[in-house]
């Protein structure tokens, strides 16, 4: 035993001896491994700010933002909502926890995903150049086939989506504080990082919004009441009845007593250190991003009309596309503000028998039903599935279920749409039902841009 001890004291000696002497140094500049000081570098700062908007808010107007050149990175740009209601404030804080209708029986609130369907457009500017654009109904369908499944639900919540019974549509008279995130360059994936603004301060960026009628975003559980008489407000039949059955009359409010729609634009600002700072400055860097493109095509009575009746509507996108998606909508439906609505009223509850894609004439993407475009290619491809009505043609792995939130994004399959000659969509429509067959279809293509960052000036660069 004794022998082992001696042994294992020299071989510790001979190591720690070795150690020595490959740490040692041998100039005056060598650094220790081991050393505990280091260069100071400041953390990184997060801020949250709340910009204000620079002109008056109001239903059916235009309203601006200036991004507040504030930190050096910015992220998560996310709308702040409130709206007002037309309930007499002693009721509106009774909304919750008791009955509110009319006379007959019917609620009124704003529609379904009225954080979406508030803005018929959204749009980005850099200087006078227009970066972005979409509107609240593309990104409702956007949203609707991205993301996690189980981060759905509080998101449905975020932005007013419902059950659509008669309890939430009255329950959506009195929305909380909504939260629309938006999908601005840069905050866009998990992996984006953020917009490094501190890059291109010379240049000024503002946000525009432009929002919908109050008239044109309020429903009525009862789908016979239509416009102009699809109002909640200058009423006086209405009711509200507590959970002992008790019923108290009361009127609503005036169009013009109501308040208008108090919007701000939250930003998230990140400050860097200043070898960060010089980086941004001084690097030439390119951003990925999706940039929608929004194709609206109508169709009526004439086209329903022939036994077999196959329309063909040409595409305007450039860019590499990912993916394409299309609903429909009836114009009755958009006339009772039910704009979430992208079923039709028969069985199956399709607009379309089958729908294929032809580039140069020849196809692109086979004629096929509902089923593939609806169903097959969301629950393929997708972790999260949208629901009925809204068909994908998808060119890209997607986020695949099983996948690990927040998913990460880059292009993989696309279709250029840039060289792409003559895209066209080929729908072969169904006989639905309905006095006014009148619908209107809207194709959103999902394409790869990008932006350069280069000697402190961003630009758009075009097509490929």
């Amino acid at each position: 035993m004794t022998e082992f001890t001696k042994e294992g004291a020299l071989y510790e000696l001979l190591a720690r001896g070795n150690k020595d002497v490959y740490f040692r140094a041998d100039a005056f500049t060598s650094v220790s491994p081991f050393r505990n000081n280091y260069k100071r570098v400041p953390a990184y700062v997060h801020e949250r700010r709340q910009i204000p908007p620079i002109n008056n808010v109001d239903f059916g107007k235009v309203v601006e933002f200036d991004f507040e050149v504030a930190g050096d990175v910015f992220t998560h740009p996310t709308l702040l909502i409130d709206l007002p209601t037309w309930l007499p404030s002693e009721y509106a804080s009774l909304n919750n926890n008791n009955l509110i209708t009319d006379n007959s029986g019917n609620s009124y609130g704003y529609t379904r995903g009225i954080g979406y369907f508030l803005f018929s457009k959204i749009q980005v500017y850099q200087d006078q150049i227009l970066l972005q654009e979409f509107s609240g109904d593309a990104l409702y369908a956007t949203k609707l086939s991205r993301g996690s499944i189980n981060s759905s639900f509080l998101e449905n919540v975020l932005v007013g989506i419902h059950d659509g019974s008669n309890i939430s549509i009255q329950r959506n008279a009195t929305p909380k504080q909504l939260r629309l995130e938006l999908p601005l360059l840069g905050c866009q994936n998990i992996e984006d990082g953020g917009f490094p603004s501190y890059g291109v301060r010379t240049q000024i960026f503002r946000l525009r919004l432009t929002l919908r009628k109050l008239e044109d975003l309020v429903e009525c559980s009862n789908s016979t009441i239509t416009k102009p008489n699809l109002y909640p407000w200058d009423r006086s039949d209405f009711r509200i009845t507590d959970k002992n059955g008790s019923i108290t009359n009361f009127s609503t409010l005036g169009r013009y007593q109501l308040s208008v729609p108090n919007i701000y634009l939250e930003t998230r600002h990140i400050y860097v250190d200043p070898d960060t700072q010089k980086g941004l400055v001084e690097s030439s860097y390119e951003l990925l991003f999706s940039r929608l493109y929004e194709n609206t095509f109508y169709f009526n009575e004439k086209d329903y009309t022939p036994v077999v009746s196959s329309v063909l509507k040409r595409i305007d996108a450039v860019h590499p596309a990912s993916r394409l998606l299309f609903f429909m909508r009836q114009r009755t439906d958009i006339n009772i503000n039910k704009l979430w609505k992208i079923t039709s009223d028969l069985a199956n509850k399709e607009y379309y028998n089958n729908i294929s894609l032809l580039i140069a004439s020849r196809d692109r993407e086979t004629s096929f039903p509902p089923f593939i475009w609806n169903i097959l290619t969301q629950h393929s491809k997708e972790d999260r599935y949208s629901g009925e009505g809204l068909g994908i043609m998808n060119w890209d792995l997607g986020e695949q279920r099983g996948g690990v939130a927040n998913y990460k994004h880059s292009p993989e399959g696309s279709v250029n749409f840039s060289t792409a000659d003559k895209p066209n969509i080929v729908v072969d429509l169904q006989n639905i039902s309905g006095t006014d067959r009148n619908t209107e279809m809207l194709l959103i293509v999902d394409t790869w841009a990008i932006y350069q960052i280069e000697k402190g000036r961003g630009r758009l660069k075009y097509s490929n």
